[in-house]
């Protein structure tokens, strides 16, 4: 079965992505974010509440940093949660592998963390907030053959390991983002593959852990891919054909937001 939270796709003009925040509070300052948080639930999308945005889609990442205390970290999860609650048809939040850590390892249960950042002193809080809240995130969001993930979607893994993962799924009617939401909710291994180039031990990293090194080289083939994880000092589109690019958006160490307006690349009137 596939997740219920996609929201009935409408025509869409304008959307702003926001980088991985691990813990920043900085994306309310950006466009009108502040004062559409300012509404209660009766207001929200509603008169002067309507966002200007068609969509506000962050790339995860919210937790785990070196420098934000855990209190702060928490705080900052619950406001990016209550963002999607008011707005539930204009704010998209993805899954990012600091996200999924804490989500799907029990926090009672010794096991060997290696995350960057991890605290486990707040793992079993970060564990009940995001198993509370799960049907608010998902893995992958498309729009035509825009297709926005955490760290990318590299077209060996896609079509080599993750198909054959998914060999006895009629995938036929399914989109992308789709296929990949399903086999997350599934937890399928291939997902969660990390490669050796981020610590772990696969060639190729899945939607997760994809390094840039791979992703940038080959993305998968007809899609234009929005993503974070791998930090960068200006957002950097890698233009493969007139059909396939990936643009890498993890900047907010430097940068405020990356936006998609009209009349840029990537407009999504199409």
């Amino acid at each position: 079965m596939l997740f219920p939270y996609l929201c009935a796709m409408k025509t869409v003009k304008n959307i702003l992505t926001i980088g991985d925040l691990h813990g920043r509070n900085c994306w309310k300052d950006f466009a009108d974010i502040r004062f559409l948080l300012s509404a209660n639930p009766d207001s929200a999308g509603f008169g002067a509440f309507i966002p200007e945005y068609d969509l506000y889609v962050f790339l995860a990442d919210y937790v785990d940093s070196f420098t934000i205390q855990n209190m702060d970290i928490r705080e900052n999860l619950l406001e990016v949660i209550r963002f999607k609650t008011l707005y539930p048809d204009n704010v998209i939040l993805l899954w990012g592998n600091h996200d999924v850590e804490y989500w799907r390892k029990l926090p009672w249960v010794k096991e060997n963390v290696t995350m960057t950042g991890f605290r486990p002193e707040t793992h079993y809080d970060l564990y009940e907030i995001f198993n509370r809240n799960v049907r608010l995130f998902q893995l992958a969001f498309q729009y035509k053959n825009y297709l926005w993930t955490h760290a990318g979607v590299h077209a060996g893994w896609y079509n080599y390991v993750f198909k054959k993962e998914m060999k006895d799924v009629d995938i036929s009617n399914m989109t992308i983002a789709d296929q990949l939401n399903d086999a997350f909710l599934h937890r399928l291994p291939s997902i969660f593959l990390n490669d050796f180039r981020r610590g772990g031990t696969a060639k190729v990293g899945g939607p997760l852990w994809c390094s840039k090194e791979l992703s940038s080289k080959k993305p998968l083939n007809g899609y234009h891919q929005i993503v974070g994880h791998s930090w960068t000092d200006e957002i950097k589109t890698f233009n493969i054909n007139k059909s396939t690019s990936i643009t890498f958006c993890d900047v907010l160490k430097d940068k405020s937001m990356f936006e998609n307006i009209v009349n840029t690349p990537y407009i999504l009137s199409i």
